[in-house]
């Protein structure tokens, strides 16, 4: 049996994967300023000296803007991000995204991954071709289990088109998104484990793999637009029945 170790985190570290869950979901939004810190201190359970730290390590990062005298400031991380924050950004497992941010992701995404099928069918080998049948059997295979098996299928199924694109760099930007994948596309089949929506999901990759296995580049493209718009489209409705639940228990 294979059981799954527990992590240990510092307070410091909870608490700035708090604060950034509340900015990347929207919560404080962009220009707010965020309470004082004997406020927030108190409203999170933690010392201020916690806090303060974890206000400087979003500093760093971009996220807030520390004022003197007037306050602490979300920032607008489109005209202030660093690479410290983008990597925060693509690690972030946890919580809920802004809808425009999220909308940037699946674009970002989008703009990818709809190339990597379009090399995919130019560069597939007959031995790339034979991975990509193992794969779908995989999924198939998942289906019928958890939706965390399905969730990892899904991913390696997004990485290994990547893969038979032939550029080496489109694998690399896959793997750095696999903590956003594994936050979205893990609540997607969690949500969607017993619907007929996985057998869609399911249908799009083996078609994709014809239209790679058959030289036809543009079809590719298309396919991988349509299962990435499908996605998009599920995980919106997911996501907005989540937050108007979650404002009808804070009422």
């Amino acid at each position: 049996m294979d059981i799954e170790l527990l992590e240990v985190i510092s307070l410091k570290k909870a608490c700035i994967q708090k604060l950034q869950e509340y900015i990347l979901s929207g919560k404080f939004a962009i220009g707010e300023r965020l309470p004082s810190e004997r406020e927030l201190a108190k409203m999170m359970g933690v010392s201020r000296p916690v806090l303060h730290e974890a206000i400087v390590t979003l500093n760093d990062q971009g996220l807030v803007r520390i004022e003197a005298r007037k306050g602490v400031f979300v920032s607008d991380y489109r005209r202030e991000s660093s690479m410290s924050l983008l990597n925060t950004l693509l690690e972030y497992e946890k919580g809920d995204f802004d809808p425009e941010l999220f909308r940037s992701l699946i674009a970002g995404r989008l703009l990818i991954e709809r190339e990597t099928a379009r090399l995919a069918a130019q560069c597939c080998s007959v031995q790339q071709a034979l991975r990509f049948d193992d794969l779908l059997q995989t999924g198939r295979k998942a289906a019928g289990r958890t939706a965390q098996e399905l969730c990892e299928y899904d991913f390696q199924f997004h990485l290994e088109v990547a893969i038979a694109s032939g550029n080496r760099m489109y694998p690399m930007i896959l793997n750095s998104l696999k903590g956003v994948h594994k936050n979205l596309a893990g609540r997607f089949y969690q949500k969607l484990f017993t619907s007929e929506e996985i057998q869609t999901v399911l249908s799009h990759h083996e078609r994709l793999v014809a239209a790679i296995r058959s030289g036809n580049a543009d079809l590719a493209g298309a396919i991988m637009e349509k299962l990435l718009r499908h996605g998009e489209e599920i995980t919106m409705h997911m996501l907005y029945a989540e937050d108007q639940a979650r404002k009808k228990e804070e009422k």
